[in-house]
């Protein structure tokens, strides 16, 4: 058995049931608490008037304890001595679901939990539910408060059988049924002589004796991007590699956009090294400049993951609110955030007899399988195959109201569609080429995207702009983005995604006017760097970013719109600068300040800034 590996152990129960009770008993147990530590809570409990519990060395950990109540999620590391742990105590099914399905942790071992005096109850089954559909094949199942019950192996019997009964049905398997008292210590390090009917190992020996099945494949590279950093002339691609390895020499595919190119070099600070493993972070540099955003996700070409926009999911909800067929949910998978709707909803699970519910209202705590749709195309893995990338928040308003695993069985990977039909679409050659057209008009073509705030002089300097160049021959255009959002855009709404669709769609068309030999102005918000990067790196040799500085309040005296007004009253909703962010660019190629230049000045300003970049005279 491997020793070095780090196990992470997840504690689930029914409210009250004693697993914080039990993870403070097991760290005393360990000599991971000091006696004058647990000396002093004892003495803090009676001044107090309350009775000692191990729950509070638990809250000690995190100085909380004066809160009088046990955390509701946290990592604990601790070891024996054969080797190190971490524990992951999360009393609320929120707090579950928010570890165990974002990626921050995925647990090995779970423990399951039962109040032994008061049997199997409905919270128990669901539980149990939730590791079933979270991929648990067996389970380590503690039965707390033996001592409740006077160490009677009739009651315990009894208990275990119908909850052993219930996992059966579950097809969850029992690695071992363990009586245990947190309060009393009873099984935990040592064999307790009150239990001699029970012939199974310690908590600790349990744990010891647990072999870890990787389910993430070693070869299966699943890589998300997290981020993208421009460091002197490198382009860092971060992000950490949830399953496999990536190595220095790797070819990689990059989705949704289906690309294939090469690493160029590993990145790391202090040391880079050739290779990293699963679980380590790394920032990579490429071969040749293509377009990738966060959420991407590399692969290897020969194993990739799916690319969806229809799928089916095993989904814990957990929100006051009802769930409501059709409308936008936000969905959180690895690095990406995607809007979904909800189709369908195939089954709702009675947990205590694991049939279907003939009602399909989705209420709090409900476990069901739903259909989803989503208008973007997103990567992601059966949860049976790589967990890392195979689960999934849902959110609602920034809130999380579900968590699922994916089961993608049941419709077709577009990666393969997609695949099919471009094999029929070829990139056509033209007679007249980009040089052909410059030598003619005399200057190169270019994209010039201004950004800044509604109202900061973008489309006057713009026009400004488009009007002199014009008169001295340039072949020039000028995109505005109300124009564009009256036209080619009317289809998108002002959420996220479709900001990030806006921006795609008129880059494309940018790109598609500078290879008709243009130099093409565009005006648009894009209040965010990470579209801005995006459209740059549509055409990253020709593209020239310039900032339109100016304050709010400036564009909120210039608003003849009324723009502003309507954003404060709530009747326009995310609107930038408002009730949305807007981030200033790090390293323009052109500042314009029309907040201290006049009109006229920064027309020419930008005007001077074109001839210089892109003129042959």
């Amino acid at each position: 058995m491997d020793y070095s590996y780090t196990p992470r152990v997840v504690t689930v129960g029914h409210v009250d049931h004693g697993k914080s009770s039990f993870i403070g008993r097991l760290m005393y147990e360990l000599g991971q608490v000091t006696e004058e530590k647990f000396q002093e809570l004892k003495s803090v409990s009676a001044k107090r008037g309350v009775e000692f519990e191990f729950a509070f060395l638990l809250d000690a950990l995190q100085d909380e304890r004066n809160q009088g109540i046990t955390i509701d999620t946290t990592q604990i590391f601790f070891k024996t001595e054969r080797r190190n742990y971490i524990f992951i105590d999360a009393p609320g099914h929120k707090e579950f679901i928010k570890n165990m399905i974002t990626g921050a942790s995925s647990a090995d071992i779970a423990f399951l939990i039962v109040d032994v005096a008061e049997g199997v109850k409905e919270q128990t089954k669901k539980h149990a539910y939730l590791l079933k559909i979270l991929g648990f094949e067996r389970v380590i199942v503690l039965y707390n408060k033996i001592d409740k019950i006077k160490y009677s192996q009739e009651k315990f019997t009894k208990v275990n059988k119908e909850l052993t009964a219930y996992l059966s049905k579950l097809e969850v398997g029992v690695h071992s049924s363990i009586p245990i008292s947190a309060k009393n210590g009873d099984n935990i390090s040592k064999n307790s002589e009150k239990t001699s009917w029970y012939l199974g190992g310690t908590v600790i020996d349990v744990l010891d004796g647990f072999s870890i099945k990787n389910n993430d494949h070693k070869n299966e590279l699943r890589f998300p991007v997290q981020d993208i950093y421009k460091v002197g002339d490198k382009r860092i691609i971060v992000g950490r590699v949830e399953s496999g390895k990536i190595t220095d020499d790797d070819t990689l595919l990059f989705l949704p956009t289906n690309q294939i190119v090469k690493v160029k070099s590993l990145e790391s600070w202090p040391k880079s090294k050739k290779e990293y493993n699963q679980g380590e972070c790394v920032g990579i540099t490429l071969d040749e400049q293509i377009f990738v955003d966060v959420g991407n996700i590399a692969s290897r070409p020969g194993k990739p993951p799916k690319l969806m926009n229809r799928f089916e999911a095993n989904v814990f909800w957990l929100s006051q609110n009802k769930l409501q067929l059709n409308k936008k949910y936000d969905l959180k998978i690895n690095t990406g955030h995607y809007q979904v709707n909800i189709n369908k909803i195939k089954k709702i699970i009675n947990t205590n007899n694991l049939e279907a519910k003939s009602d399909l209202n989705v209420t709090k705590n409900d476990i069901c399988e739903l259909v989803f749709h989503s208008s973007q195309l997103i990567p992601m893995d059966n949860y049976s195959h790589i967990k890392s990338t195979g689960r999934f928040c849902l959110l609602d308003e920034n809130e999380i109201i579900a968590g699922g695993i994916l089961n993608l069985k049941n419709f077709p990977d577009q990666k393969e569609v997609l695949s099919e039909t471009k094999k029929n679409i070829l990139p056509e050659e033209f007679y007249v080429s980009e040089i052909d057209r410059s030598v003619m008009l005399k200057h190169r073509p270019g994209i010039i995207w201004l950004t800044g705030l509604s109202g900061s002089g973008k489309s006057t300097v713009a026009k400004g702009v488009e009007k002199k160049l014009f008169s001295e021959h340039f072949n020039v255009f000028s995109l505005d983005g109300d124009n564009i959002r009256l036209g080619l855009n009317k289809d998108l709404s002002f959420s996220p995604e479709d900001r990030t669709e806006n921006i795609r769609r008129t880059a494309e068309v940018a790109k598609l006017f500078s290879e008709a030999g243009f130099i093409v102005i565009v005006s648009l918000i894009s209040p965010y760097r990470s579209e801005r990067r995006k459209a740059r790196d549509i055409r990253p040799e020709i593209f020239k970013l310039i900032y339109t500085k100016a304050s709010v309040d400036i564009c909120k005296k210039r608003d003849v719109k009324g723009l502003y007004a309507k954003a404060k009253s709530g009747e326009i909703k995310s609107f930038t600068g408002i009730s949305s962010p807007y981030e200033e660019p790090e390293k323009p190629d052109l500042v314009i300040d029309t907040a201290k230049e006049r009109v006229n000045e920064s027309i020419e300003k930008l005007y001077n800034f074109i001839k210089k970049e892109f003129s042959f005279s």
